[in-house]
Parts: structure tokens; sequence; C-alpha cells
């Protein structure tokens, strides 16, 4: 998830959320395996059973994206008599250079560690943040703890990216605002939600916490 503590690391610089949404069809050709297209915002194909999972319609949280009805559309033309029986979605954190944040905290929290942005790569990252935490606390050297260090440079182009949505955000005179960092949030009239497109805190539309960053929930009225 997000880290919450603005004080040390700066990931609300380094860190945004993005959205990506699933079908699931049934009496669609099935796969031997698991596929994925190479684009950032390519799909992916995987069978559970007798279903066809189809992934993909993926955006920046708070922002606007192909979501279910890019699938729908590609599940309608290319496999055709098939019955769309579950749709749902999720979001990730995703980092400056798509590789996780793993290690200290900040450079001047010793004792807190932190492990963030899997970029939805989540049960492969997990075991290798797994390996570099374990040695970190146990007071060992890890081979791969520059590659992941949460210290490494921040020049990179989606940096800009992030301080120029957050800069929008916060001069949208727009409410409600996240109670996070004070951004405006957007309606996601798909999920019927306020999401934060600043750093991806999600409310429900009556307030109530659904994603962090944000602790608390938000007052609408």
């Amino acid at each position: 998830h997000f880290p919450m503590l603005n004080k040390h690391g700066g990931y609300f610089l380094k860190l945004y959320q993005h959205r990506s949404y699933v079908i699931a069809l049934k009496n669609a050709q099935t796969l031997n395996g698991m596929y994925i297209e190479g684009s950032d915002t390519g799909l992916s194909f995987r069978p559970y059973g007798d279903l066809m999972l189809l992934g993909g319609g993926g955006h920046r949280t708070g922002k606007k994206g192909g979501c279910w009805q890019e699938l729908e559309k590609f599940a309608n033309e290319y496999y055709k008599g098939a019955e769309i029986v579950g749709k749902w979605a999720t979001q990730d954190c995703m980092t400056l250079d798509g590789v996780p944040y793993i290690g200290r905290y900040a450079r001047n929290t010793p004792d807190v560690y932190v492990v963030t942005g899997f970029n939805k790569w989540g049960m492969t990252n997990a075991m290798v943040a797994a390996d570099i935490l374990t040695d970190l606390i146990s007071g060992k050297e890890s081979e791969y703890t520059s590659v992941f260090s949460t210290s490494r440079s921040i020049l990179r182009k989606q940096l800009a990216i992030n301080a120029l949505e957050s800069t929008i955000g916060l001069l949208t005179p727009t409410a409600p605002r996240c109670p996070h960092l004070g951004c405006a949030l957007k309606y996601n009239k798909e999920e019927h939600s306020w999401d934060c497109p600043c750093h991806g805190s999600r409310f429900t539309e009556d307030g109530e916490l659904i994603d962090n960053p944000a602790t608390d929930d938000k007052k609408m009225r």
C-alpha cells in the first residue's frame, strides 16, 4: 500500500496509484497459461477453471481510462458469444522507475522499513522483499539492497508528472478534498466513489475511506 508517513521518505512524490480492471468470461476460448502484452496499457489473459480472465483498461487513479468498457469491447469483438459473469477492479502503487522501494523508510529512520511500489507484480516482488528485509533486520548485507533502495535517484520523467498532478489537484477550486494532503477529489461514476488523482486515496459516496494513503473518512457535507 501507499506509505502514510509524509514527514519522511517523500513517497507522496515518488509514488502514484494505478487502477486496473478484470472481467471473467464464460464460453470463451481457453488458454494453456498466462499471457500479457508488453505495453503499459496492454491486456492480460489467464484461465481459471472454465473461465477466461481478461485484464486491462488501466489508468492513473482519479483520471479517465478504458476501464471495463475497454475490456467489454475487446471481448465482444474477439470472444463472440462469451458471457461476462463477473468483473472487478484493483489498484497498486507505481514507482518512478518501475522498481519497488524495499528497505529503510528513509535515511534518518534506521529502524523503520518499507515495502511498496510493486507495480502490480506483488506475488514475485513480495518474495524479493522478504529476502531483503530479512537480511537488513538481521544486520546482513544483501546484494539487492542498492537496486531496491528507497534513497535511489528520483530524477525520472514520472517525478515531473506526479508533481504536476499534485499541483493541479491542490489548485483545483472544488470540493470535496482529500484529507491526506488536500487535493481535489474526482467522482468515479463507474464505481460510485470519490478518487484522488494526486495519491490515489478513495472514498465511498458517503465519505467512507476505501484506499489509503488517507487514514480518515471524508466528511462529504
